[in-house]
């Protein structure tokens, strides 16, 4: 009999806001430990990320975000548009203090927006095993919640995976934008995006790139050598907490927090 549980990921994950001359050093250090990801491996180095952030109208999931709840989380739908007619990925991503937990489904391009569109639409049954455990899911959350989309957010991503341990991956996130949505879709206009990692945005003297340490429970050393040896400050950044302040709150509030805990 298929398993029809849904893979839960669980994972400690730490973000830092850092400058380009930065990422270069940790990009260094970390050849010892890592290598690049398989699907990052092209003349660029990285791939293109879309995730399309859905919320409640009052904007429940942004406001529990915001407010750091110690149990909180997102439901955000994923896809790679670098891949051609390549399937999207039904997220739930959970957070409970410094602990995620992630469920992710895949569905056909073609049939992902009838889920969302029509309450009494079922699951296709080409979508089985765990990927339908994870879209059940999300679908239940959505309906019950009844969200709709907010923000489509798209960035790249320069991701890295540890050879030595059995999970823990270093990524570098940049040119972060989003673009307002109210439809289910991820076709927009081009003159629609704004950024969310520039100067402005950021408060800052130049760009950053967010940082994200990703691992399990036990901490490895070289990351915990790599936070000290270049001063790494935890940052608040929420990616769609980011582009809804981005595009709703005067940008004179705008600031990324502190973090308190692993620096």
């Amino acid at each position: 009999m298929a398993d029809t549980t849904p893979t839960v990921i669980e994972r400690r994950e730490y973000k830092y806001l850092i400058d380009a001359r930065t990422a270069d050093g940790i990009r260094a250090a970390i050849q010892p430990f890592c290598e690049l990801d398989p699907w990052a491996r092209s003349p660029a180095r990285r791939y293109t990320i879309d995730s399309l952030y859905f919320d409640t109208s009052d904007l429940r999931l942004f406001w529990a975000n915001d407010h750091e709840l110690v149990d909180r989380f997102k439901l955000r739908i994923r896809g790679y548009p670098e891949v051609d007619g390549g399937p999207l990925f039904f997220e739930v991503k959970r957070r409970v203090n410094d602990v995620i937990w992630k469920t992710r489904g895949k569905v056909p391009r073609d049939r992902w927006s009838e889920l969302i569109c029509d309450p009494s639409s079922s699951i296709p049954e080409a979508i089985g095993g765990k990927d339908r455990a994870a879209v059940e899911r999300f679908v239940a959350l959505a309906r019950t919640l009844r969200v709709r989309p907010f923000t489509l957010v798209r960035y790249h991503r320069e991701p890295y995976f540890s050879r030595i341990d059995d999970y823990a991956r270093v990524t570098f996130d940049f040119n972060i934008r989003a673009h307002v949505m109210n439809e289910p879709s991820f076709e927009v206009t081009p003159r629609g995006w704004r950024a969310l990692d520039d100067a402005v945005t950021q408060r800052t003297l130049e760009s950053m790139i967010v940082l994200e340490l990703k691992f399990t429970s036990a901490v490895p050393i070289w990351l915990v050598d790599l936070v000290e040896r270049f001063d790494l400050r935890r940052r608040s950044f929420s990616k769609y907490g980011t582009s809804i302040r981005a595009f709703y709150e005067p940008p004179t509030t705008r600031a990324a927090r502190l973090v308190g805990g692993w620096r």
